[in-house]
C-alpha cells in the first residue's frame, strides 16, 4: 500500500506527467464533445439499433454512429489496413518485409503506405454505415430516410466527411500516443465504451426490469436478485480480465561473467505476459469481422451473397461467431510474435553476453522463447476468445440483446487499455524523474568543475 502511495505520490507531483495527463484528457474530451453532434444535414430521431453489426462498427469509432458525426466511421478502416499491412511485412512482400527490419524508418515508411491504404477503406465503410445508420429509421440525412433518395453530391459529401473525420481521429490518436499518455487509438476506443458504460447498465437493468415483469407477478425480489447476478458476474469477468492481464511468464537471465547465482529467484527475468498482445487481437479480429457487414450493404437484396454473408459470415450466426473466436486466438498468436519476436531477443542476448540458465545462446535460446510463448497462447488466446464472444452467446441462448449481456470487446477492452493508461503514467513518471535527478546530478558536477578552475 506504501508503494502505491509513492507511486501515485511521483505520478502527480511530477509537473511534466500532470501536464501528459492534462493533455490527453483534454484531447479525449474534444474527441467525445465532436462524436456527440451529428453532421451538417443529419437530423436524429431516435438512435443507433442495438445489433451486432452496428454495435461493433460503433466500438471501433469510439461511440462516433450514436449521433451519426463525423467521427462516425472512426478508426475502423485504418484499423482493417495495419492489419494487412502487418501481414504482407511478415516476409510475404520482401520490400515491406525489409521496410520492416529497417528500425524506426522503415516503421515510418510503412505508416504511410497503412495510411494511404486506409483511404478506399474508408471511402467504402462510410458508404455502408450510411446505408446502415438510414436503416435503422432513426436519421434523416438531408430530409431523406432511404439512401436511394439521396442525391450522388450528398453522399459523396457525407463520404468525405466521415473520411475526414476518420484522419482527424488518427490525428488525435497521435499526438496522445507522442505527447500525451497511452496507446492514442486503444484511447479514443476506450473513451467511446466509458462514456456509453453508464447508459449501458441502465438500458440492461431496465431490460431485467421489464423482461420479469411481464412474465412473473410478484417480480420484486427476483429482479433484485436478478440485477445483483448481473452485477456480480459483470465483477467477476472484470477480475478475470484484469487478473489475465497481470499474469506474466518469468523467464530468468543471466550475465556472462557475473558469477554463479544459485537460487533462480535472484535472478533477473524476461517477463512474458499470459495476454502478451494486449487488446489488439479483438481489435484486429472486430475490424476484420466488419467487412463482409460493410460489402453486404453494397448488394442487392435478392442476391446469393448477401444471403451467403447473413447466414455465414455475421457475428450473431454460430458459425460468424466461430470465425470471430478463431480469428481472435489467430491474432493473439500473430501479434505476440511480433510484439515479443524471440528471433530478435535471442540475437540481443547474444551480442548483450546475457543467457538463460540451461539454454544455450542463438537458435536454442529462440526455440526456448517460442516454446514458453506458444504454451502462454494456449491459455491466453483461448481465455481472451471466450470473453470476447460470451455476449453474442447470452444472446443467442437467451434472447437478451449482445450489447447489454455480459463480456465482450468492450470489457477486454476497458481493461486492457486502463492497465495501458496507468502504465504508460508510470513510466513516464519514472523516465521523468530520471531526467530530473540525472541534470541535478549534470549542475553539481558542473559547479564543482567551476570551483575547481576557480580554485
Amino acid at each position: 500500500m506504501a508503494k502505491k502511495t509513492n507511486i501515485l505520490r511521483k505520478i502527480f507531483t511530477n509537473k511534466t506527467v500532470v501536464a501528459s495527463i492534462i493533455f490527453t484528457l483534454l484531447l479525449l474530451i474534444i474527441f467525445h464533445i465532436c462524436s456527440i453532434i451529428p453532421c451538417p444535414g443529419v437530423k436524429v430521431t431516435g438512435g443507433l439499433n442495438n445489433n451486432d453489426v452496428s454495435s461493433m462498427l460503433n466500438l471501433l469509432a469510439g461511440g462516433g454512429m450514436n449521433r451519426m458525426s463525423i467521427f462516425s466511421v472512426g478508426v475502423g478502416p485504418y484499423i482493417t489496413a495495419q492489419i494487412i499491412i502487418q501481414l504482407l511485412s511478415s516476409d510475404l512482400i520482401k520490400p515491406l518485409a525489409r521496410m520492416n527490419k529497417n528500425g524506426e524508418r522503415g516503421k515510418r515508411k510503412l505508416e504511410i503506405i497503412t495510411r494511404v491504404l486506409a483511404l478506399p477503406f474508408c471511402v467504402a465503410q462510410s458508404y455502408a454505415v450510411i446505408a446502415l445508420l438510414l436503416q435503422t429509421g432513426n436519421f434523416e440525412i438531408f430530409g431523406s430516410k432511404n439512401i436511394s433518395e439521396l442525391s450522388a453530391e450528398k453522399i459523396l459529401i457525407l463520404i468525405l466527411i466521415f473520411t475526414a473525420g476518420t484522419y482527424l481521429a488518427l490525428f488525435i490518436g497521435d499526438m496522445i500516443s507522442k505527447r500525451g499518455v497511452g496507446n492514442g487509438i486503444t484511447m479514443l476506443i476506450l473513451t467511446g465504451i466509458v462514456s456509453s458504460f453508464f447508459a449501458d447498465f441502465s438500458a440492461s437493468f431496465q431490460y431485467i426490469k421489464g423482461m420479469y415483469a411481464v412474465t412473473i407477478e410478484n417480480h420484486d425480489i427476483i429482479i433484485a436478485l436478478s440485477i445483483g447476478l448481473y452485477i456480480a458476474l459483470f465483477i467477476i469477468i472484470l477480475i478475470a480480465c484484469i487478473f489475465t492481464n497481470d499474469s506474466v511468464r518469468k523467464i530468468p537471465i543471466q550475465q556472462t561473467g557475473q558469477g554463479l547465482i544459485e537460487k533462480t529467484e535472484d535472478l533477473p527475468y524476461l517477463p512474458i505476459k499470459l495476454n502478451s498482445a494486449g487488446v489488439i487481437p479483438v481489435i484486429f479480429a472486430s475490424s476484420i469481422m466488419t467487412i463482409p457487414s460493410t460489402i453486404m450493404q453494397f448488394l442487392p437484396n435478392i442476391n446469393s451473397g448477401k444471403i451467403f454473408i447473413e447466414h455465414y459470415l455475421q457475428i450473431q450466426t454460430p458459425v460468424g461467431l466461430t470465425i470471430y473466436a478463431l480469428l481472435i486466438i489467430a491474432f493473439c498468436f500473430f501479434y505476440s510474435y511480433i510484439q515479443i519476436n524471440p528471433s530478435q531477443l535471442a540475437e540481443n542476448f547474444e551480442k548483450g553476453g546475457k543467457f538463460i540458465p540451461g539454454v544455450k545462446s542463438g537458435a536454442d535460446t529462440e526455440k526456448h522463447i517460442t516454446k514458453v510463448l506458444n504454451r502462454i497462447n494456449w491459455i491466453g488466446a483461448p481465455f481472451l476468445a471466450i470473453i470476447a464472444i460470451t455476449p453474442y452467446l447470452i444472446s443467442m441462448l437467451s434472447g437478451i440483446p449482445s450489447g447489454l449481456a455480459i463480456g465482450g470487446t468492450g470489457i477486454i477492452i476497458l481493461v486492457t487499455g486502463s492497465i495501458d493508461f496507468y502504465s504508460s503514467i508510470k513510466s513516464n513518471a519514472m523516465a521523468s524523474s530520471y531526467s530530473i535527478e540525472k541534470k541535478k546530478i549534470d549542475i553539481k558536477d558542473d559547479s564543482k568543475k567551476d570551483s575547481f578552475q576557480l580554485w
